[in-house]
């Protein structure tokens, strides 16, 4: 089963599009962190910002008694906010498109055509997926632990390795939900739309899930990444492990369905 033409043939392909999305998380890293000090002075993290009401803070995912700290403010701007939704549409658009998108293609068909089982297919664009995902994820840690001391941020090394951790397998766990929904169905639309309803649910039940149920956040993937404040306390190994055991049962998923079915003419 040899997937290495396969998985360097992948990231010939998507090379430019993934040089994109490095700009673009990289831009947001760049265009955040060196306003901190001058934020914080300027009180436009303090009072100004517990003004607002909490129902809209919430929504974004955003702690108004945390925001005048460098964790604070790094995590709900770049790893909980914008930086976040960026890699994450970068992860289930790969996601969906491993084999879904290229089923309905009929590049897919093509490449099945010359001697290659699904199973190595399947692996190759497993790979692939997860070598974007950790790539970008390492890239903004590696930013943020760049722009650290030049941005007054005060994160240690252990914050940023745990938030690091925590935002790749983050990412990762709704790149292999499209990843799994497409190699079960074929179809690149359902494929989009499952992962981003499971996204849409998780953060709602991470921000907002208390107020309807108490324990409803302890369901959401962004709960088991960011619950225990990795970026302050360090690496929580119990979150780390959720989402890992949450990425492992949708490989298998994919593995188990996708030799299984008849591809889509």
């Amino acid at each position: 089963m040899n997937v290495l033409p396969l998985v360097t043939r992948r990231f010939r392909d998507s090379a430019r599009g993934i040089l994109g999305w490095a700009l673009g998380v990289t831009g947001v890293c760049l265009l955040y962190l060196p306003l901190f000090p001058s934020m914080r002075t300027s009180g436009l993290l303090g009072e100004k910002l517990e003004a607002m009401p909490t129902a809209m803070l919430d929504s974004f995912g955003m702690d108004a008694a945390t925001m005048g700290t460098g964790w604070g403010y790094t995590h709900q701007t770049v790893f909980g906010m914008l930086g976040l939704l960026l890699l994450l549409v970068l992860g289930i658009t790969h996601g969906a498109r491993a084999i879904a998108g290229d089923e309905e293609s009929g590049a897919l068909e093509l490449t099945l055509a010359h001697a290659t089982d699904r199973r190595s297919v399947l692996l190759a664009r497993l790979i692939g997926i997860v070598a974007v995902v950790v790539a970008l994820c390492a890239l903004v840690t590696i930013i943020v632990a760049a722009l650290n001391g030049p941005s007054q941020l005060e994160l240690s090394a252990a914050g940023l390795v745990g938030e690091g951790a925590a935002l790749t397998l983050l990412v990762l766990f709704h790149a292999l939900v499209a990843f799994a929904a497409g190699a079960a169905t074929g179809r690149r639309s359902l494929a989009l739309g499952v992962a981003t309803v499971v996204a849409a649910l998780g953060w709602f039940g991470h921000t907002m899930g208390a107020k309807v149920q108490e324990h409803l956040p302890a369901a959401s993937p962004f709960e088991w990444a960011y619950g225990a404040s990795p970026l302050s306390t360090g690496p929580d190994v119990g979150g780390l492990l959720a989402l890992a055991a949450g990425c492992l049962v949708l490989v298998v998923i994919a593995a188990l369905t996708f030799p299984r079915r008849d591809l889509r003419a």
